[in-house]
């Protein structure tokens, strides 16, 4: 899969199904096994969008937060 937006979005969704299965009242068994296959998504998603992602063009000290016009305080030393 080439697109680390659809992982992203997919990882996601499990964990709101997860969360979320107490209360739908889904078997106790079902949630300890999604407990245990959750390591193993978040792995994957990491792996799909460290693999596929598309890197920032700026780096860590021309801009602290990429998301945010923040400026990183320059020392004068």
């Amino acid at each position: 899969m080439k697109k680390p937006g659809i992982v992203i979005a997919l990882a996601t969704l499990y964990v709101l199904l997860f969360h979320s299965s107490p209360l739908m009242g889904i078997p106790d068994e079902l949630i300890i096994a999604m407990f245990i296959l959750s390591p193993f998504i978040v792995i994957y998603m990491v792996f799909v969008v460290l693999k596929y992602g598309k890197p920032s063009g700026r780096t860590l000290e021309e801009k602290f937060y990429d998301d945010y016009d923040y400026r990183r305080n320059e020392e004068n030393t």
